[in-house]
């Protein structure tokens, strides 16, 4: 027995083989088309909106956060706010920040084995203070300032 073996695939009539339900229709991939052209905006999404979403199901209390049982969606977005919601000051100086000052600095530094503990090992930082505290340690840097 032989199977025709299906070389082209047409996104605009894909949705016709699919179940009503769970098909796209050729609106979908225009307006994808047109958003990843920067011709239209998406309105709502995003990853706050899916945090939102998330939360309304999963409610933390007080003794959750003392005892670090934290999920770990509520960890993502902390750290999501933390680097792109509002001001972001250095941790250091308490200088507010912009993209092109803005600096990931290792509080355990690398050089001392710090580079493997994620999120939780980077504070905001301006280069002038990422500069100056280079391998330190945070004791030695804030001692030596």
């Amino acid at each position: 027995m032989t199977t025709a073996i299906k070389t082209t695939y047409d996104t605009l009539t894909t949705h016709l083989r699919r179940s009503p339900d769970g098909g796209r229709t050729p609106e979908h991939y225009y307006e994808r088309w047109l958003r990843r052209r920067g011709l239209q905006q998406r309105t709502g999404g995003g990853k706050l909106e899916k945090y939102r979403r998330i939360a309304q199901f999963r409610a933390v209390a007080v003794t959750d956060v003392i005892a670090g049982r934290l999920p770990r969606v509520s960890i993502s977005e902390y750290h999501f706010y933390r680097w792109n919601v509002g001001k972001i000051l250095c941790v250091y100086c308490s200088v507010e920040l912009t993209r092109s000052t803005l600096t990931q600095d290792h509080v355990i530094p690398r050089a001392s084995g710090g580079g493997t503990l994620g999120a939780d090992n980077l504070e905001p930082a301006c280069k002038d203070c990422n500069f100056e505290k280079g391998s330190k340690s945070l004791l030695n840097f804030l001692a030596t300032r």
